[in-house]
């Protein structure tokens, strides 16, 4: 769940010289390429995923999901993963289409500084798409579609359930990720539209963890009920996080029945402290209907030249609750989420 809204004019300039020497060379080896594709002939497909973490619940089921398409469908599927670092990202991507591949699926880490790598590929023919994470607006047309749900629209569920869960009064915490990263801060965004819009609720915009792990997530947790011992609700990113937090405000003693606590992503850990009682709710962003979805839009363009109605297919989150768990559970055991 994550991409650093960064200038790096200087690492993208460079590495995209780099890359365009690299491609230059693979496409003078004189195969031609269709719209659809850089290196395949027939129905035998190659696409390269790349990821920007491996160590994320949300990300292990996409990988695993596409990975199941690829298999059904006969299609060479190799995966790569960027480890939040978007120099290391650059340089996987660019190295995935020296291989010329027929298409490329990209979370990116950073919404702008893979904008000249995404740009190569698709001038040489290859179909490039985003999943989960987008890339800027500018770096869109050279990318045929992009697989995801809105986080904005995450960030105003999560606020609108903790506004009526406290009646419209009380006092939130807010605990971030990673700074600059879209992950965090357009869930930030749609969390502060509904925040604003009821003025009973009293917002203690936290800190930034740094990353997305249990013990940042104990580790914030902990200032910030130090600081504010009464706070009725801890907001955190992500699930990582918020069970950090669970075990701050269980180490003080506050019965998890007298503050709420919720995350985002949905991934197994979470879901069973949902169903413990400890967290209240998360957003689960279906990985696995993501990797599917991503691994079908992407075979369908590169064997029948469909593209989907408008640029982004958007995919249902779940919201996990208490009274949702058990349906929820069979969603994601069916594939469905």
């Amino acid at each position: 769940m994550l991409h650093l809204a960064l200038s790096r004019k200087a690492l993208t300039i460079a590495l995209a010289a780099g890359l365009a020497a690299s491609l230059a060379a693979c496409s003078s080896s004189g195969d031609d390429t269709t719209a659809g594709g850089g290196g395949g002939g027939g129905d035998s497909l190659s696409v390269q995923l790349n990821i920007y973490s491996r160590g994320l619940p949300l990300f292990q089921e996409t990988a695993a999901a596409a990975q199941a398409v690829a298999d059904r469908e006969g299609v060479d599927l190799s995966v790569t993963y960027g480890e939040t670092d978007p120099q290391l990202q650059y340089q996987q991507v660019e190295n995935a289409l020296s291989q010329a591949p027929d298409g490329v699926v990209i979370v990116p880490v950073d919404p702008v500084a893979l904008i000249p790598v995404i740009q190569q590929g698709s001038d040489n023919g290859i179909a490039m798409m985003t999943a989960i994470n987008d890339i800027d607006e500018d770096g869109r047309q050279y990318t045929f579609a992009h697989v995801g749900k809105d986080y904005t629209e995450v960030g105003r569920q999560k606020a609108q359930y903790l506004v009526d869960k406290l009646g419209g009064q009380g006092t939130v915490a807010m605990i971030h990720g990673i700074r600059g990263l879209l992950f965090t801060e357009l869930q930030g965004k749609g969390a502060m539209e509904v925040f604003a819009k009821n003025p009973g609720i009293t917002v203690i915009d936290g800190p930034y963890t740094g990353e997305f792990s249990s013990d940042a997530g104990l580790s914030a947790a902990e200032n910030v009920l130090t600081a504010n011992p009464d706070v009725d609700a801890l907001y955190f990113d992500n699930d990582d996080i918020a069970l950090g937090g669970i075990l701050a405000a269980q180490q003080r003693n506050i019965p998890m029945d007298q503050i709420l606590i919720i995350g985002t992503d949905g991934g197994e850990p979470a879901r069973q402290a949902v169903d413990a009682g400890d967290l209240d709710m998360t957003i689960s962003m279906c990985g696995s209907a993501t990797g599917t979805q991503a691994m079908e839009t992407m075979i369908a363009f590169l064997r029948d030249g469909t593209e989907p109605d408008g640029h982004t297919v958007d995919i249902d989150g779940e919201v996990i609750t208490k009274d949702t768990y058990a349906d929820v559970e069979k969603k994601i055991a069916a594939g469905e989420c």
